[in-house]
């Protein structure tokens, strides 16, 4: 099916599929073709034009979404100054009613944004945020930049969020995939260096699949596996799976049920931009990878149908 660049994918326990276009259109497919949902005003370059990572990014769709209908979508505010997180009510494949439930910043630069979302189990709204080129934020606990952040579904704080803000993991660069297994397991992937607070310019990208209340990763004060900047230690935890040297850029995650199509059954998969669909391992001390299909590249989810649906920037596709 065509899309144009679909960021992120979710589907209705009704088994409609919702995608977002970066250029800030969400479109459901219903009655077997792709209907415009909603729009949001929002920028992928640039004021003077250049490269940009901003955009409509993140979708997901409510866990009672038989009782309340609400979808939800993470975008660049136009302004570029503001992040946005919108919910709208489904009514008959059109959102109505928008409403603003979280703003975070921006970042003054094309960069490091974030922006997936998804549900716990627990029936709390995860919201990644990049630490928009401010590298020592990711480490600040009190900043939501660099950090995989915690909502209640209206967008209030939750009272046993760890720090007493929306932080509930932080010491990311900039996390672009999120995954809940159904177990309640959290996994997300980062984006490695480019050369910022004295890294490598290139590679080390990395999965992190035991996120947890209150963890923290090595950003900024290591890459990868454990390798220090700044002459210094490493503090926080490692991840589960580094690319090293190899730059593939990784993006949209999920966790494949039992029943899911083989060789993908039981595993945690991720889109990469360079590289199409990885599908982790579990091994010590560290995981490994395996290549599946070249075409995911912005996506991933599991379909009510149990087949895999995965994005590139043309278009969406399944598998099995």
């Amino acid at each position: 099916m065509a899309a144009a660049f679909p960021t992120a994918l979710a589907f209705a326990p009704d088994g409609r599929l919702f995608f977002a276009e970066r250029s800030g259109t969400v479109r459901v497919v219903q009655d077997g073709a792709p209907r415009l949902f909603a729009t949001v005003p929002t920028v992928t370059t640039e004021a003077g034009g250049g490269y940009s990572e901003r955009g409509l990014l993140g979708l997901a769709v409510s866990p009672t979404f038989a009782a309340d209908r609400f979808v939800y979508a993470f975008y660049s505010a136009a302004n570029r100054s503001t992040q946005v997180v919108v919910r709208w009510t489904d009514c008959a494949g059109e959102g109505r009613d928008p409403k603003t439930i979280v703003e975070l910043p921006a970042g003054g630069d094309c960069c490091h944004k974030g922006g997936r979302l998804a549900f716990g189990p627990d029936g709390k709204l995860y919201v990644t945020l990049g630490e928009e080129h401010s590298a020592n934020a990711a480490a600040d606990t009190s900043d939501v930049r660099g950090k995989v952040l915690r909502y209640n579904p209206d967008g209030s704080v939750p009272a046993d969020n760890p720090f007493g803000n929306p932080v509930w993991a932080s010491g990311f660069r900039n996390p672009f995939g999120i995954a809940f297994s159904a177990s309640g397991q959290l996994a997300v992937t980062s984006n490695g260096p480019t050369g910022d607070a004295g890294s490598p310019s290139t590679g080390y990208d990395l999965v992190a699949t035991h996120v947890s209340r209150g963890s923290t990763y090595q950003w900024p004060s290591c890459y990868g596996y454990s390798h220090p900047l700044r002459g210094g230690s490493c503090a926080g935890a490692e991840p589960e799976w580094s690319s090293e040297a190899r730059a593939v850029v990784p993006t949209g995650a999920t966790f494949v049920s039992p029943a899911g199509p083989a060789p993908y059954a039981g595993r945690l998969v991720f889109c990469t931009l360079n590289d199409g669909m990885k599908v982790l391992v579990d091994g010590s001390p560290h995981a490994t990878v395996t290549q599946g299909d070249d075409r995911c590249t912005l996506d991933v989810k599991q379909g009510p149908d149990n087949a895999l649906y995965v994005a590139d920037t043309d278009a969406i596709y399944r598998l099995g």
